[in-house]
């Protein structure tokens, strides 16, 4: 009879342990918009292991750090999110709660399919009338290697030629994101045109190295001036024609380069800030949270909670007086020791920090190269009333001449045509890149040094 009661217990624990494996989907309400969210949890040789989608935000994979799943609970933490996850499996579902920094949201979770990436229809297409070559170079300064794809127009050349630096967190060559490839898209255009370009995986991404952990813009920024001096040395490359475009993050990382480097020939800055990071976070956070249907009661409560560490970092003279600053202005909101050690990792992380103290006004004041700034009208991330008055102020004190500005109608941070603007649309957007965007970088970069 023992031994009947063991092998029952057995058979249950071995039924309910399959019972969680699977990927497990559910929606959490931001104030009348549903947000979709999806665990792919599976048997590991410890226990489990998990990682999370948020197809809206075009996050997949992330890793989840502990899961737990004993006694029917299950218990999950991402800390490169400051979120968790506790819910009990009953039955067929799984009910329970999400919370990051500090908000819980409800959130079900009932097992389904993870759904097939999209196809995007501006993903070039064969024949190819130019050559894309496989790459390396090295980053002098730091030793890492960089791999990228260098396409080169038909004909005997020199060309005029571009590198393409990506947004912030570390991307492919492609800047994919959502199953979009705007840096591929962008190439391709550009190359059979007349205009080669060279696009890297960032480093720790792909086939590039380098040290990311500890890595700021100011550390990217010699990536991408070792992509610019790759380019100078091809017989292919006209060397007096040669710039650099940058997207969001990498429309800062282009201005530190052109100040160091005059030999820079010009400038794309995509959706590029002209403030420090704390005034875009303030923001984007504020203007996101409104599209996606927060109260201003919800809006103004985030906003004050942000300003606090914001203000923190502001006045902190290192990382680390900013850590314990943050530690003891947590501790008085009553956030327990897993949340304090998530957000202020988060906050004071080497990136962070000194993305959000960083100021561009002095590196863009000392870039004499031409240089085309585009912001869409609709950009929520780095958005365009914040950013294009910055500029105008730095045209009119300082009497930069070589920079264009303009502002695109209906365009979100992607340069997208879009209906709010939300990060939660970039994923249903079938265009991957506006065409009027395309065609201002050629004229723009074919226009120089004629």
């Amino acid at each position: 009879m023992k031994n009947k009661i063991l092998f029952l217990l057995l058979f249950f624990a071995l039924q309910s342990q399959a019972q969680i494996e699977g990927y497990w989907k559910g929606q959490i309400d931001l104030g009348g918009q549903q947000l979709e969210m999806a665990f792919n949890i599976k048997a590991a040789e410890n226990g489990y292991s998990a990682t999370l989608d948020v197809p809206a935000q075009g996050a997949f994979d992330v890793p989840v750090d502990k899961t737990v799943f004993q006694d029917n609970h299950l218990q999950m933490t991402l800390s490169a999110m400051g979120a968790s996850y506790s819910g009990t499996l009953k039955g067929k579902a799984i009910e329970g709660e999400f919370t990051q920094h500090g908000m819980a949201f409800p959130l079900n979770l009932a097992k389904g399919e993870k759904e097939a990436p999209k196809a995007r229809p501006q993903d070039p297409q064969m024949p190819f009338n130019y050559r894309a070559e496989e790459v390396t170079f090295t980053n002098k300064k730091e030793g890492n290697t960089l791999a990228g794809t260098l396409t080169i127009p038909e004909g005997d050349g020199p060309f005029p030629a571009l590198v393409l630096v990506s947004g912030s967190g570390q991307q492919n060559r492609d800047e994919e994101l959502m199953n979009h490839r705007p840096f591929w898209v962008i190439a391709d255009y550009l190359s059979r045109r007349g205009v080669a370009v060279l696009r890297y995986d960032d480093r720790g991404m792909g086939g590039s190295t380098g040290e990311v952990l500890n890595a700021t813009s100011m550390d990217f920024s010699y990536d991408a001036e070792a992509a610019f001096d790759f380019l100078r040395n091809r017989k292919e490359i006209n060397a007096s024609r040669v710039g650099i475009l940058g997207h969001s993050e990498g429309g800062i990382i282009n201005f530190m380069v052109a100040e160091r480097r005059p030999e820079v020939a010009f400038l794309v800055s995509l959706a590029g800030p002209a403030v420090n990071g704390i005034e875009v976070l303030k923001e984007q956070q504020a203007a996101i949270l409104r599209a996606q249907g927060m109260t201003e009661e919800m809006v103004k409560f985030s906003g004050n909670a942000n300003a606090q560490m914001f203000d923190i970092i502001e006045a902190s003279n290192d990382r680390v007086e900013a850590d314990t600053l943050l530690r003891q202005l947590l501790k008085g909101w009553g956030y327990n020791e897993e949340l304090t050690e998530q957000t202020v990792g988060q906050m004071a992380s080497p990136w962070m920090y000194y993305f959000l103290k960083y100021d561009p006004t002095d590196a863009i004041v000392k870039t004499n190269c031409p240089a085309l700034l585009l912001n869409g009208s609709k950009d929520l991330q780095v958005l365009a009333s914040q950013n294009l008055p910055a500029y105008e102020r730095i045209i009119a004190e300082h009497g930069k001449t070589n920079l264009t500005l303009r502002e695109l109608p209906d365009l979100n941070h992607l340069f997208q045509h879009c209906e709010t603007g939300s990060p939660t649309e970039y994923v249903e957007i079938e265009e991957t890149i506006s065409p009027e965007v395309l065609e201002a970088i050629v004229e723009f970069v074919k226009g120089i040094g004629r």
